[in-house]
């Protein structure tokens, strides 16, 4: 192995030249794989472009050999919180401070775990230590300001956004976060920084920090109405976030999910359950209105917000070894015994423990989890399980003017888009027939246009007695309209006829998925 290349390799890396850099080490690896040098190199490489969940082992890989490198053990831990494995992030987390406990660096990154673990107190402090040890550290002003946020303290975590906006304003991190300021000063120059960095880019370019910029600048100038330059924007760098959908691949699996997942299949596994109701999962394509349900029903006294609880996903990931959506996933599933399932619904149950042990129930709102909805139902049959709906063309908008995870590949344009959404819906309708729980359906539309009435339903079905404390995120009296979902108000529908002339190829996607 030439130790030039190594170099070589680490001096595109430490010039941001990603994409240069990955071929050489992938080569290296495969001369060889046990190397902690270009481990780390190739970890910080799949950070760099969106894909912790293939970072991850080769950082482990690398903390491993490395055992008293502080940078290697935070930058593992990073890896493993954007993968939503805070749990697990939080021992190389500490590990990294234990080695370093000066370092901004080992800080920032031990708050952010603490932050995604639900601890903002721990978190803050954390932060703190970091700005401490480095005060201009706009990057630890911005772990603040969403710690500020989460803790509903909005003024000063205001104050944060600001003051990482004046101490880096090219850095994307601090632009991305500042378009969401409700300073509209400070977004105009958040504008103004992005267009700059942008007019330097060529159209397309593949790169994941040019792509959530382009999306900021798209969500500023949508709020302004300015729709025709907010497009071009949701529009024309999104190849940085998404690729690699295949269309007859995932036809495959839906039809498969058929296939394999019958009535037969759940009726000859009864024994495989657990007893708990204490889950409720809201299921349904993302932007169908699941953050929604989950506000609603935690505002009662008797549940509270789970959030992503990724259990079920990496368990899925685990055994298809990164392949959802390949035969790996039914071959595993036929030969999965008692104790194997059972394992991972314990598992789950006791994620729910470490959030919140005092709640009748808790609502997981994980995107995506309708694909494995046959899981969910064959553990927890005395479960809660909800259907958010949504119109097609409301739902498929707001998502491609969203910077997903990397894993939402179908997001890669707007005939890919719309496909996905009508197999979503054919699976549903499969889900809907052979599972051994009862779907409720919510309709997006009407909860919003009438809080109160719709909402009795959903409550009702999980076994609650209505309590008006569920429309507070509805406002005082469930018709103010000061719903919020991430940084927006709560859409209002028809959105998309606004963006009618712009997304004809979603539409005419939308409408063959539905023939």
């Amino acid at each position: 192995m030439s130790q030039y290349t190594i170099d070589r390799a680490f001096k595109l890396i430490d010039s941001q030249k990603f994409a240069e850099a990955m071929p050489l080490l992938i080569d290296l690896h495969d001369q060889d794989p046990t190397n902690a040098r270009v481990n780390y190199g190739l970890g910080l490489a799949y950070l760099f472009f969106g894909q912790p969940g293939r970072a991850v082992p080769h950082l482990a890989s690398a903390a491993k050999a490395a055992k008293k490198e502080a940078a290697v053990h935070t930058t593992l831990a990073s890896a493993l919180n954007l993968n939503a494995q805070s749990e697990e992030a939080l021992a190389p987390a500490r590990k990294g401070v234990a080695l370093d406990g000066k370092s901004e660096y080992t800080q920032r990154v031990l708050g952010q775990v603490y932050a995604d673990l639900r601890k903002p107190v721990m978190a803050k402090q954390a932060f703190e230590r970091a700005l401490s040890a480095e005060p201009k550290s706009a990057r630890s002003q911005l772990g603040l300001y969403e710690v500020e946020k989460s803790l509903g303290h909005s003024e000063t975590a205001e104050d944060c956004l600001h003051t990482a906006f004046g101490l880096s304003p090219e850095d994307p991190l601090v632009l991305v976060s500042a378009a969401n300021s409700s300073d509209e000063t400070l977004r105009e120059n958040v504008l103004t920084g992005i267009e700059r960095i942008l007019s330097t880019v060529p159209e397309g370019a593949a790169h994941p920090e040019i792509a959530k910029l382009s999306f900021a600048a798209g969500k500023i100038l949508d709020d302004r109405q300015d729709l025709e330059k907010a497009f071009h924007y949701f529009d024309n760098y999104r190849a940085g976030l998404y690729r690699g959908y295949q269309p007859e691949r995932y036809e495959w699996f839906v039809q498969t999910c058929k296939t394999v997942f019958t009535g037969d299949f759940f009726k000859s596994r009864e024994d495989f359950a657990l007893s708990s109701a204490r889950p409720v999962f809201v299921v349904g394509m993302p932007q169908s209105g699941a953050p929604l349900i989950e506000k609603m029903v935690s505002s009662h006294p008797d549940a509270a917000a789970a959030g992503e609880v990724p259990v079920f996903l990496q368990a899925i990931g685990e055994f298809t070894k990164g392949q959802p959506h390949g035969p790996a996933l039914f071959d595993h599933a036929l030969a999965l015994d008692k104790r194997t399932v059972q394992r991972i619904g314990r598992k789950y149950l006791a994620s729910l423990d470490k959030l919140d042990r005092r709640s009748r129930l808790m609502v997981d709102a994980t995107p995506l989890s309708f694909e494995y909805l046959w899981l969910l139902a064959l553990l927890f049959p005395n479960a809660s399980f909800v259907h958010t709906t949504r119109s097609a063309a409301d739902t498929c908008l707001d998502l491609y003017r969203t910077p997903l995870p990397a894993e939402h590949t179908y997001n890669t344009d707007q005939t890919s888009l719309g496909h996905y959404h009508g197999q979503q819906l054919d699976l549903m309708d499969h889900w809907q027939n052979v599972l051994p729980v009862k779907l409720l359906e919510q309709s997006f539309e009407a909860l919003v246009a009438d809080p109160k009435s719709e909402g009795q339903a959903p409550i009702g079905h999980l076994g609650l007695t209505w309590h008006d404390d569920c429309l507070a995120p509805f406002g005082k009296d469930g018709r103010e309209g000061s719903v919020k979902t991430s940084e927006n108000k709560l859409p209002t529908p028809g959105k998309w006829e606004d963006y009618r002339s712009q997304i004809q190829p979603l539409l005419k996607a939308l409408e063959r998925s539905s023939a």
